[in-house]
Parts: C-alpha cells; structure tokens; sequence
C-alpha cells in the first residue's frame, strides 16, 4: 500500500510539484509582557480548568501513524498560536521538531513545516524533540532534548535560534557562539542509563532568562531551572543554576512554565500518571520562580493517557489574564495502547484563583476519548527534503538521492530542481545528483529545493 502511495505522489510532484512549494509565514505581530505584574497574593492558588473536551489538532495517518507531543505556544498579537511539536523523524534520524501556524482557536492551521532538524555528525545527530520556545532580541530561541549517542537516555539540552517562527533553526549554540555544530546549554551529569536532561522551558523576566528542564536521575523526574542574563548575545555561557524547584514525581513529565502578570506569580503544568487511564495535568505555581507549590489539577474534560503537555503564552513566556490560553498533550485513547501512534489535542482553559489548592485528582474523571486516524492523501503535503543518508563516504563518485518526505510519512525521490552549497570545492563537486571525490577531506553540504532544505556530510579519501 505505502509503495502506491510513492508512486502516485512521485508522479504528481513530477508534474505538478509547483503546487507544493512552501510559502513562509508572514509575521503576525509580537505580544509581550503588559508591564502590569503585581505581587502575587500567597494566601491564593491559581486554577486552571479545561472548558470542555476540546479538539484534536493532529491525528496520526492510516498508514505509518506517528506523533506530535511536547508542544510549546505562543500567542501572537492577532490572534493566532505559534506551535512547535517533536515528531516522528524521517529515514535514518528519530525525532525532528515541526511548526504550525493555528487559526481561529487552533481549528485551522497553515500548512506544518520541519522548523528544527539534527546535525550530522555532531552532538545532535539522532534526534531533536521537546521544543520550548521563547523570543526576544529579534530572535526566536527553542532549547530541545538530545543525546550524543542516541540511546534514549543520558540527554543534554541544547538550543538553536532563527529569526522566523517556522525557521529554519540553524544557528545553534556551540559552546562559544553561534554556528552549525551544537554543544549543550545543559549537560546532564548524573547516571548515564537514566534519562537524563531535557524538556526545556524559557520565562523572560525583565533582561532575566528563567530555564526550566527536567532532570531524570535514580531519584526520579524532576524540574530544575538556571538563570541567564540576555543582555549578553551569548548569554548560554552564562548560566547561574537555581535549584530543584518541583521535585520527582507521580510518573510526570516535563514541566512547561509561563508566568501570570496579573496573578504575580509563575505557573508550572505537567502530566501525571501519564500514560495511564488515569492521567491529568498537574498545576504548581511560584512566586520567586524557584521554589513551587502544589496548587491544582486539570482532569475534567481532558483525554485518557495522555503525556508532553504545553500550555500558551506570550512570546515572552508571559500569560495576561485577559489572553485567550490553551492547553495542549498528545495522548494514546482509552483502550488504544499502541505505542507511538499519538493523537494531539488541544482545550481553551480558563485561569482563576482559589482560597485552597485543589490535589484530591480522583475527584473528577476525564474523558473516554479514543485515537482517530487520519486518512492518508494522494496529494504529497511535503514536510521536509533529505539526503538518503546523514554521512556518505566516498571514494571516486557516488549518486545520491535527495528523498521529500510528506506529513503521512511517506517519502519518494526527487528528481529534478534541487541545488547544492556550502560545500569545501576543494573535497567534492557536484553535479546533478552525483558527487564526485577532488580530494580528500569532510566536508558539510545544503541541499534546496523550493523552499526546503538539508544538510548532509560528505567524506573523501585519499
């Protein structure tokens, strides 16, 4: 079946692949703080409560299934909602990280796009996944999850910037600056076989960076933050760790954090008993940034199993009380136990504040809402543009193909249109689709094509 899938969208890229091309998306105007923060009342606990059982943003397709989770949201001035999601990977790398555009309450969107992929041959070569985005200083920054060797365990957090929401991001922090090859923001420093650090999340706070990440050790998840002065460019150089400010629990996961101007203090959600039929999205909140309390839950309304939750917030990680906020998790459906074949949802949320926390969760009930597939299309929605491979090593020539993948995970060649840069003239050449070896060395190639790119390592010997 997959391979009439290829067939089909292979002859129509052939001939009308102009339709395909990606359009970026115009700018929809910068919300930040209101400027009009108070101190936050302690004798106080804020609430969050999902309106109703809202609405699926993303299913996975009939045929290869996949995932959006760990998103991360920002609010812009008209309206819309920015969106970053890990995703299934294509080929040979596991997770990339994809961007919309949501409309009209995130009932319509723009077409997705591959916003962040890994380097080859660097320390985020297997995989990005678990987005958190923030914007300042012209910049869009989004810190994500990976691992040198890529295990699934052992993580570092690493952070790249682009100057658009869509990206691409580019310019990652390389220990010293910003360049192609990334170095960690956060290096994970305790038992190797354990999950280690990732899920970042960015509150602004005048010129101060609040980071959120997890740290997954023997001891369990937890949630630790590092500040950063952003008046300095490089300000990754420069970190001032904080503490543990939630500590490991109820089979959670990361925690995405905003802070509430009018509320004077900082909200922190997670998911707990994930996975479970039991689920729901912890509320804990702080009035310093560091150290939290528990406040309250989100259950009610919410799906079955669900996991990697993000709330919205301005693009400075800021939330006014008068903004229209969501939540948003993948989740797996009552009764649907199939690892990897996630649905996304999303729910319009209502803050208040409250004279108690609220913690008995078995108090409400959540949904009984089941995983829908998507039904795949002839039509190729393309995502992404790669080489076959990360790495080639060649001796004299070697024809490479340049694959298009689409967002039911289908993927077919590409046989006319692309161009090739940012390769050493004096290690390879390139023409058409067939590199031919000059002499020997390494070297990094970019491959276009209508708006899509990638990126590749070629190796020559002598």
């Amino acid at each position: 079946m997959e391979t009439f899938y290829q067939i089909v969208k292979l002859l129509f890229v052939f001939f009308f692949g102009f339709t395909q091309f990606y359009t970026p998306v115009p700018d929809a105007g910068d919300l930040i703080s209101t400027g009009k923060t108070v101190p936050g009342n302690t004798e106080q606990f804020i609430q969050i409560n999902a309106d109703d059982r809202g609405f699926d943003i993303w299913k996975p397709h009939s045929i290869n299934g996949g995932y959006r989770y760990g998103p991360s949201i920002i609010l812009n001035a008209d309206g819309s909602l920015d969106i970053w999601c890990a995703s299934n990977g294509s080929g040979d790398i596991v997770d990339i990280v994809n961007y919309r555009r949501l409309y009209n309450g995130g009932t319509k969107s723009t077409k997705e796009k591959v916003a962040l992929m890994p380097t080859p041959e660097s320390h985020d070569s297997k995989w990005v996944c678990d987005p958190g985005v923030i914007k300042f200083g012209g910049y869009y920054y989004i810190g994500y999850t990976t691992t040198l060797d890529g295990r699934g365990v052992d993580n570092d957090v690493c952070v790249a910037r682009s100057k658009s929401p869509d990206g691409p991001f580019n310019e990652k922090w390389t220990g010293s600056g910003w360049g192609a090859k990334p170095l960690p923001l956060i290096e994970y420093t305790d038992n190797p076989e354990c999950f280690g650090a990732g899920e970042p999340s960015f509150v602004l706070m005048d010129k101060t960076l609040y980071i959120y990440y997890s740290w997954a050790n023997d001891e369990g998840v937890s949630t630790r933050v590092a500040t950063a002065d952003i008046t300095d460019e490089n300000w990754p150089a420069n970190l001032t760790y904080r503490g543990e400010c939630i500590p490991p629990k109820n089979s959670g996961d990361s925690s995405d954090v905003k802070y509430i101007d009018e509320y004077g203090r900082f909200v922190a959600v997670f998911t707990e008993k994930r996975f479970s039929d039991d689920s729901y999205i912890a509320v804990w909140e702080s009035f310093d940034g560091v150290a939290f309390r528990e406040s309250g839950y989100i259950k009610a309304n919410t799906a079955k199993k669900l996991h990697n939750c993000g709330i919205s917030g301005r693009s400075d990680g800021h939330i006014s009380i008068n903004d229209p906020v969501y939540i948003s998790y993948a989740y797996g459906g009552a009764g649907d136990g199939e690892w990897g074949n996630w649905a996304t949802r999303m729910h319009k949320v209502t803050l208040s504040l409250s004279d108690s926390p609220k913690t008995d969760d078995t108090l409400e009930k959540n949904s009984d809402s089941v995983v829908e597939r998507q039904k795949s299309n002839l039509l190729p929605d393309i995502l992404t543009i790669k080489a076959e491979k990360q790495v080639y090593n060649i001796k004299n020539s070697e024809h490479i193909w340049i694959l298009a993948y689409d967002s039911d995970g289908i993927y077919f060649p590409l046989l006319y249109g692309m161009s090739f840069d940012g390769y050493d003239k004096s290690v390879i050449n390139i023409v058409g689709t067939t590199i031919y070896a000059v002499g020997a060395g390494s070297t990094y190639v970019n491959v276009h094509w209508h708006g899509f790119s990638g990126q590749f390592v070629v190796h020559t010997a002598e």
